[in-house]
């Protein structure tokens, strides 16, 4: 009875061993993409239609999506409101779709204006996915940017992340720009630009915002560092 319970144990651990990178949960606060230049200061975009870019999910895991992002410059409002939505190449179907808010109520981090989905999307590994925002030429934004070959994931003006892009030297080729007028929507973009690039006004990610108890904790931990540091330091 131990032997075959030892055996079963032994079973169980080795095919979670090989299952958990598959079954891992895509880390909160993980976005798609990471612009590696200022996108305020540098050349603007004012084309209206629909905008974003092309990608290859990672073999890695199944990556999860519950935040939508549009680009705010300067960090001051939107004039407009905007829709994001995202595509599965290989059905041209919608999955998620979400509009971001005129003005300042959605929350900014690192640049962006994000929506939460009314539920978490889990993507398929080793598949095609395009995201897009409708703009206006009145909310301008960061023209695209690329990185250069070969890439590891940062070699330019991106930083993809690993948990959504299939990373490394030979996979440049599965990241573009997309775009296309207003009037092809709800269509997903078919016009493609540049090579490991992305028109940077959409954005996706996983528990992008933190949740309230999130920020209270953060304050606590930040009033304990302070008292802990004023006396150390008198």
């Amino acid at each position: 009875m131990k032997r075959t319970r030892w055996l079963l144990s032994l079973t169980a651990a080795i095919g979670l061993a090989f299952s958990s990178p598959v079954l891992a949960q895509t880390i909160s606060g993980s976005t798609l993409y990471t612009p590696n230049v200022n996108l305020d200061t540098g050349a603007q975009n004012t084309f209206v239609g629909t905008v974003g870019g092309i990608f290859l999910t990672t073999y890695s895991f199944y990556p999860q999506v519950n935040y939508l992002g549009y680009y705010d410059r300067n960090g001051d409002g939107l004039a407009s409101s905007h829709l994001i939505t995202l595509w599965d190449n290989s059905t041209q179907s919608i999955i998620a779709s979400a509009t971001v808010p005129a003005g300042t109520a959605a929350p900014l981090v690192n640049g962006y204006r994000w929506v939460q989905l009314s539920s978490t999307v889990t993507l398929n590994y080793g598949s095609y996915y395009v995201i897009g925002a409708q703009t206006d030429g009145v909310d301008l934004w960061g023209d695209l940017i690329s990185n250069n070959s070969p890439d590891n994931g940062n070699n330019g003006q991106i930083s993809w992340n690993s948990q959504y892009v299939q990373l490394g030297s030979g996979w440049e080729f599965t990241r573009a720009g997309r775009y296309d007028s207003h009037g092809n929507y709800p269509a997903e973009p078919p016009n493609q630009a540049g090579s490991d690039a992305i028109y940077p006004v959409a954005n996706l990610g996983f528990n992008v915002v933190p949740e309230p108890g999130s920020w209270a904790l953060l304050g606590i931990a930040a009033m304990v560092w302070c008292c802990s540091k004023r006396k150390r330091n008198p």
